[in-house]
């Protein structure tokens, strides 16, 4: 903690944010409505309860990004995303595989419930980006949080995600409420998004299967 310590002081951070390695602490903060910083399967991002509107929104505000592009949700299993995603309206196919891959580094974009369609969370469209990560530390954030969660890089809109902790931006880390502090599952790229609806191959990470188109 000394390290990150310095690196707050280094950085000109005063009270905020909260620095940590206790994902228990940084779950009560998504519990009350917080935004924090936590480490993803191979960078950074931000995280809050995905079905806090108001949290989401603001999500959107600090990394300045374009509200219509939607973020990702995320959740330790297919289960715990049945909040937002609409099973029945998924082919075998599309079950199957996300069955197959999950939990892991792929994010799908499905059809969302007709309660999210016109909200920050999917850019008022009617489809979801979704993850079930296998990566432990955030899967441990997701099960202590008992929500899904946003996931989008820790970044203002075009700039570079960073998986050091000591690369973060001293602008998003003045604007979010805990940072926790743990390393990254080092995976080396971003994961991989698979459109369901228009069997497109989005963006190709590191660990997607040569069988999938």
């Amino acid at each position: 903690m000394e390290e990150i310590e310095a690196v707050a002081e280094a950085k000109g951070l005063l009270s905020r944010p909260i620095f940590s390695e206790n994902i228990d602490l940084a779950a009560s903060v998504i519990k009350a409505g917080g935004v924090v910083i936590c480490p993803a399967e191979g960078v950074y991002g931000l995280s809050c309860n995905a079905l806090n509107e108001e949290a989401v929104k603001r999500i959107i505000a600090i990394k300045e990004r374009d509200g219509a592009k939607g973020l990702i949700t995320l959740a330790a299993s297919m289960e715990d995303l049945g909040e937002v995603i609409d099973t029945k309206a998924m082919s075998t196919d599309t079950l199957a595989l996300m069955s197959r891959l999950w939990p892991g580094p792929y994010t799908f974009v499905v059809p969302c419930l007709n309660s999210f369609i016109g909200s920050s969370l999917t850019g008022g469209r009617n489809c979801i980006a979704v993850r079930a990560t296998s990566f432990e530390a955030l899967a441990h954030l997701c099960k202590k949080s008992g929500t899904p969660l946003v996931s989008t890089s820790a970044n203002l809109s075009g700039a570079d995600a960073v998986s050091e902790f000591s690369l973060l931006s001293p602008i998003i880390l003045r604007r979010v409420d805990l940072a926790l502090t743990l390393p990254c599952g080092g995976l080396e790229g971003s994961t991989s998004v698979y459109d369901t609806l228009s069997r497109t191959l989005l963006r190709k990470g590191p660990l997607w299967p040569k069988d999938v188109i």
